[in-house]
């Protein structure tokens, strides 16, 4: 990491939520109440260390739900305990999709350095089956772009299990490998094995 990066990471990190919002509040596009496909919703972006502890729980229960069975048939596995800690990295960013007082979905992301580059990094991207398909995935990710142009960051990465059908979301929206993602591996017969998870990146410029 240079110099000029690390600095744009740390400048990043250090903000706080209400810095946050106060510099990038526009990029969430809605206000902080606003109905998306006739439900009404509110918005809410804070550093992770700013969330309740049942805003947390919420978000990890997604996760949990959504992501568990994945990581247990992935090389990765499943730990509880490392997963919380991941969510909880220093420098992570979560904007909150609050349905009434409840926590329905949340995308969380960072400004760090990968490959020698400044990225957004998404870490995750978590809604319930029953709010897929609105459009509302879609919107999380663009706040997230938006907000990481503003900061001057030009690219945004993500990792994706192979197994997950949301990589064809994220390819339909500009997504690709990236140079060092895994790739898929041309066995015997035709047979085509998968890796267990892409790293998909995308240039926002």
């Amino acid at each position: 990491m240079t110099q000029d990066q690390e600095r744009v990471v740390s400048a990043f990190a250090s903000l706080s939520s209400e810095q946050l919002r106060n510099l990038y509040g526009a990029a969430l596009r809605f206000p902080p109440a606003f109905t998306f496909a006739d439900t009404a919703f509110e918005l809410c972006m804070r550093r992770w260390d700013d969330l309740s502890s049942e805003e947390f729980t919420a978000c990890f229960e997604l996760v949990k739900g959504n992501l568990m069975s994945m990581y247990k048939n992935s090389t990765l596995g499943w730990s509880s305990k490392k997963k919380m800690a991941e969510m909880k990295e220093n420098g992570l960013i979560y904007i909150l999709l609050k349905l009434e007082t409840a926590t329905a979905g949340f995308i969380s992301f960072m400004v760090t350095v990968e490959e020698g580059e400044v990225v957004a990094y998404c870490y995750e991207l978590q809604l319930p089956e029953s709010l897929r398909g609105r459009g509302l995935g879609k919107a999380l990710l663009n706040m997230m772009e938006d907000i990481a142009l503003q900061a001057g960051v030009p690219k945004s990465m993500l990792t994706v299990f192979s197994s997950n059908p949301a990589q064809y979301f994220y390819r339909s929206l500009g997504y690709a490998p990236v140079e060092h993602s895994p790739r898929a591996k041309n066995l015997r017969k035709g047979v085509v094995k998968q890796p267990s998870y892409y790293i998909l990146g995308k240039s926002l410029l």
